[in-house]
């Protein structure tokens, strides 16, 4: 609560001023199948207060304007246009989102001019829910179905509690993963080895955090965690090869929103700024 009301602090001045950008922060919200609608609305009204702090943190030359988007309808399109304006600006957007399917809609944006798309999804699970229409889960069974160009990476998978038919379905469709015991601090040398292997054949890199397996949860709900700094390390090498046009954070609950690892992600978003200045 404390990183909760230190966020909520920032609902202060707006301005109007529209700076040139290297990243462009937005909250997005989508009602899946089985979400109830309480939840969707418990994560609709947290990722409301989250877009007004990602608001005033872009108020300085460094960013562009937050807008927070439910995606129904007339909303949908314009979420998808402020995508294809952010691509044709240069801008890298990085969505705070409830659910790893919103991730489809960002695709399309990407994929208008046939370059190769890499996604780098950084969670314990594949998202590989094989389902005739979406559900939670099936984010990247349907990017991968959708859109021939598109190929997958995931870091920190949990083994253990994967189904053995989702790892078959995983190799069949010819992804390439790194378990959770594999991304420790020990592991970064050959970990960075890798990723620099999938970088050199992607024009263009997704990646794709799953707040919830870099978050200790709380009491019975203990689970592995990944550690921030190799993930923090991940999102550096990625961002620093100049190929990144889009970053999601997947959380739908306060305690993901507003983690300290958020917040971490956030600020190494921050420091990265000025290389990719001059690096342009």
């Amino acid at each position: 609560m404390i990183m909760l009301s230190l966020f909520k602090r920032y609902r202060l001045h707006r301005t109007s001023s529209h700076p040139t950008s290297t990243f462009g922060f937005m909250t997005v919200c989508q009602r899946v199948k089985p979400m109830s609608l309480v939840e969707f609305e418990f994560a609709q009204q947290s990722l409301d207060v989250a877009s007004d702090w990602l608001y005033q943190q872009q108020s300085t030359p460094k960013y562009a304007d937050a807008s927070h988007y439910v995606l129904d309808g007339q909303t949908q399109a314009k979420y998808q246009q402020a995508l294809n304006q952010s691509v044709a600006l240069g801008v890298i957007p990085v969505a705070f989102a409830n659910c790893h399917e919103i991730l489809l809609h960002s695709l399309p944006a990407l994929t208008q001019d046939g370059a190769s798309v890499g996604m780098v999804h950084i969670g314990h699970g594949f998202e590989l829910k094989q389902t005739l229409d979406l559900q939670v889960g099936s984010a990247f069974h349907f990017a991968l179905s959708r859109f021939a160009q598109a190929k997958l990476f995931c870091i920190g998978i949990d083994t253990e509690h994967t189904h053995a038919q989702t790892l078959e379905y995983a190799e069949d469709l010819g992804c390439d993963w790194v378990s959770h015991e594999e991304c420790g601090f020990l592991n970064r040398t050959q970990l960075k080895a890798q990723l620099s292997g999938y970088i050199e054949h992607c024009e263009q890199l997704v990646i794709n955090i799953d707040l919830a397996s870099l978050v200790p949860g709380n009491g019975l709900e203990t689970h592995k965690v990944l550690d921030n700094q190799v993930v923090l390390r991940i999102l550096r090498q990625m961002i620093l090869s100049g190929k990144v046009r889009y970053i999601q954070l997947v959380g739908a609950k306060d305690k993901l929103i507003y983690s300290k690892q958020a917040k971490e992600i956030v600020d190494e978003l921050i420091n990265l700024v000025p290389h990719l200045v001059h690096a342009a």
